[in-house]
């Protein structure tokens, strides 16, 4: 497929990648896994923490962006059933490309068609798009083209580059339900503003009394980087948070020791009780967009 010139093939953290280029910055999209590794606002900082001891292909990235996909987890799934699924660890391939100026450019990818998904969801189908102007825009576009329903869960689990993880905060949780997989899944609700205590993981959904609504916009506020990066989701009914913490990151064989300081995980997502039962001929889309204030 022809590139125009705001989309170059390159290589980056040893991986076949796009490098998208606008005159607000650049982002790095690996084809394995459809995996967003970089992206660099014209001016500052990488957005996003990538691991210095993430495995060669065909394992997962660590870092960046992976792609969930279609389950999150395991969950729903048996236990022989790959973790996050197997959209993140295929061959992906441009199926479009769109560069309307110098201000904003755009692809679409999906999995090849020698691409194995798995057994388990034979009848799914699947699209990523990227959008890098001003903001970068990510959506998953999931198609059900079988005759039972298929019960989706996903996630864009973005790692976020922090000067430390226990001294940023995030905006956007209060009063929000979640569900700490750290206390066996216990139901809470976040009364106070977000700090991390020793590792987090959560599942957060819509506040109560507010039916299927659910904001989905969210800041995480880095005052060592003096930087905002605002998070806003779109047909994402929860958003998961999650960092290991010093113990959990010593059990990673991908993640230095220390590595937990450098990234925080603000993932939009459709997990726990907040499932997309796709019917048989729907369509669903989730995404986000970032931006930094």
């Amino acid at each position: 497929m022809y590139l125009p010139p705001e989309i170059i093939p390159c290589q980056h953290a040893g991986h076949e990648a796009l490098q998208l280029a606008t005159r607000h910055g650049t982002a790095i999209i690996a084809l394995h896994g459809a995996h967003l590794l970089s992206w660099v606002p014209a001016g500052q900082r990488d957005v996003f923490w990538l691991s210095p001891d993430s495995p060669p292909e065909p394992a997962a990235i660590r870092g960046g962006v992976p792609v969930c996909w279609p389950w999150f987890a395991k969950q729903g799934m048996p236990e022989s059933a790959l973790r996050h699924g197997p959209a993140r660890l295929v061959a992906w391939q441009v199926s479009a490309v769109h560069a309307s100026s110098r201000d904003e450019v755009s692809l679409s990818m999906a999995p090849c068609n020698d691409a194995r998904l798995d057994g388990l969801a034979p009848d799914l189908q699947v699209s990523l798009h990227l959008t890098l102007g001003r903001t970068l825009s990510q959506s998953l576009h999931t198609r059900n083209l079988g005759t039972q329903t298929f019960h989706l869960t996903q996630a864009l689990h973005s790692y976020f580059a922090v000067s430390h993880a226990a001294q940023v905060g995030i905006e956007g949780l209060a009063g929000l339900p979640y569900q700490d997989k750290l206390r066996g899944m216990a139901a809470d609700i976040q009364q106070t503003p977000f700090a991390l205590d020793q590792a987090c993981d959560r599942i957060y959904g819509a506040a109560p009394g507010g039916g299927s609504a659910f904001t989905g916009r969210y800041t995480l506020a880095d005052a060592g980087w003096q930087r905002r990066i605002v998070i806003e989701t779109r047909g994402s009914r929860s958003v998961v948070v999650w960092n290991p913490g010093s113990e959990g990151a010593c059990r990673m064989a991908d993640v230095p020791d220390d590595g937990w300081q450098d990234y925080f995980c603000i993932e939009a997502a459709n997990a726990g009780p907040n499932v997309i039962a796709l019917a048989p001929g729907a369509e669903h889309w989730m995404g986000q967009t970032l931006s930094i204030k």
